[in-house]
């Protein structure tokens, strides 16, 4: 490996690169010595060690610059250990963590006479990242797109209704994760993006992804009605008398859906056709097997006017579970609370259990308006904005982010709200990604 440099990620002039070897380092400088250690932890100690002679204004231009850069990697993201891989032919970047630096104290007496050692240490990822690359995204709406996927906020039969994206994992030959950029347009005209979701899950061999949107039509209960603004053109109604719990629907994991989901926290989002006329009414899971309950989860509150609902996360399947076989299916049972003694109603839509193996809370902040974009970038270890061409803050990210895992297929699922909680269907967005390839060795 030669051209050593330390910078940042993003930097696309050369100028922003302090070089430790190679051509372009400052004047005095004559080397460095790289002491390359390889682990499979997720971070590595290192050091290296830079040899100088010059006069008193070279060297204090030097060891200046290697304090800025320890400045400012300390408080800025993205600042990374840079090499030139003869191997890949390209350029690969490391993000480091911490860097300090010292003059070697046998060399200090040397200084004065224009020449010292500077012994540099840093703690590095343990693997390189290559520049960018487009993702290739597909679902209803296109295959292999790089220019901008849509996703609507549903997904039934209709034509292009798909609130998720798939990533082809065996195309791109990933045998770890690699960081996911991503950007998300705000297409939809009137109201903005408030907070929204975006959760995924990989499929680890062949076959297919399990369901994870269920009409409400499709379960055990409740009076099927029609309407225009429903996902698949129906909602379910449920009508109940008294105070206490009750139960109002159920539907079922299937045995082969229920072994591919476990291990992965699943976050229920529910839609309300019609928000609740009442409030103080809780909603609860329960999960069955074989007809006998496993797990009741915990009640969340569905305040009165709103249209939408995120409830506490469940997992399936029930128990750590060898699936030397398949999993017994599991029934998602949903019950409803409300003390008063009188009559009560719900119209639910449909729900979504977004996976959360790579995983994003997005709570609003501002307003996303249309035309609008929000960047999510692990490099940065950051989530802002951009409008008319301008930057801002509109979101918070909750959760871990996004990356690729390996696998075969690898499914994005999307669910937006606006300031109010409505989550309509006829929502969208346009969403574009980026990948850094990654190697243990450069």
């Amino acid at each position: 490996m030669t051209g050593l440099a330390l910078g940042y990620m993003d930097s696309t002039s050369e100028l922003d690169w302090f070089r430790l070897e190679g051509g372009g380092m400052l004047p005095g400088m004559l080397g460095c010595e790289w002491n390359m250690a390889a682990a499979s932890a997720e971070s590595v100690s290192e050091s290296a060690f830079l040899s100088l002679r010059g006069s008193l204004l070279e060297l204090q231009a030097v060891t200046e610059r290697l304090e800025l850069l320890r400045a400012a990697g300390a408080r800025k993201r993205g600042f990374c250990l840079r090499v030139w891989s003869e191997t890949r032919e390209a350029y690969l970047y490391a993000p480091l963590s911490e860097m300090a630096w010292q003059v070697l104290p046998a060399h200090v007496p040397s200084a004065g006479a224009g020449s010292f050692r500077i012994k540099l240490t840093w703690l590095r990822a343990s693997v390189f990242y290559g520049a960018e690359v487009a993702l290739p995204l597909s679902n209803g709406s296109g295959s292999g797109v790089t220019g901008g996927l849509t996703l609507y906020n549903h997904d039934d039969p209709s034509l292009w209704h798909d609130n998720w994206f798939d990533v082809n994992l065996q195309a791109v030959g990933n045998l770890w994760e690699f960081p996911l950029r991503l950007e998300l347009k705000n297409t939809t005209s009137g109201e903005a993006l408030a907070d929204f979701w975006l959760g995924s899950m990989a499929l680890a061999g062949s076959g297919s992804l399990p369901n994870l949107v269920f009409e409400a039509e499709n379960g055990s209960g409740g009076s099927i009605l029609t309407d225009t603004n429903a996902s698949n053109g129906e909602y379910c109604r449920y009508d109940w008398n008294g105070s206490g719990w009750r139960e109002l629907a159920s539907w079922t994991l299937s045995a082969l859906d229920t072994s591919r989901l476990q291990g992965i926290g699943l976050l229920p989002l529910l839609r309300f056709l019609n928000p609740p006329a009442e409030s103080g009414l809780r909603l609860r899971w329960e999960l069955r097997v074989d007809g006998t309950p496993v797990w009741l989860g915990p009640a969340s509150e569905l305040e009165q006017g709103r249209r939408s609902l995120r409830m506490e996360p469940l997992s399936v399947p029930w128990g750590d579970l060898p699936l030397e076989s398949a999993a017994s299916a599991h029934s998602l049972v949903l019950k409803a609370f409300h003390s008063g003694s009188g009559a009560h109603q719900l119209d639910l839509d449909d729900f979504l259990l977004l996976p959360q193996q790579s995983f994003g809370a997005y709570h609003a902040i501002g307003a996303l308006k249309q035309n609008a974009s929000l960047i999510d970038d692990p490099a940065r270890q950051a989530v802002w904005s951009k409008s008319g061409g301008l930057e801002l803050a509109t979101h918070l990210r909750v959760g871990s982010g996004h990356c690729l895992k390996p696998g075969t297929l690898q499914r994005f699922y999307c669910f937006q709200t606006e300031a109010n909680g409505a989550a309509p269907i006829g929502r969208t967005v346009s969403v574009r990604a980026w990948y850094r390839p990654a190697w243990r060795q450069p």
